[in-house]
């Protein structure tokens, strides 16, 4: 009998204010192995930073093989 894998899904803010700063947070808790799933919720960004730090989301994401979702945003997802 399979054993259910326990995860943890992280969501982040509507806004994002000091991204440096949440940008070294959010990779401090990645490496960690234990999320599973990042899910990008930027409602009270503009486009171009919802881009501008979706991109940088991504990256992180990737390198810790974390699986990247976004938000009600198809453009942004693209």
């Amino acid at each position: 009998m399979k054993k259910n894998k326990k995860f943890i899904y992280l969501i982040s803010p509507n806004t994002i204010k000091k991204k440096e700063e949440f940008y070294t947070n959010l990779t401090l808790v990645l490496k960690s192995g234990k999320v599973s799933f990042f899910q990008l919720r930027l409602k009270n960004e503009t486009d171009p930073n919802k881009l501008i730090i979706g991109k940088k989301i991504k990256k992180i994401c990737k390198k810790y093989k974390v699986k990247l979702l976004i938000n009600d945003d198809p453009l942004l997802a693209k």
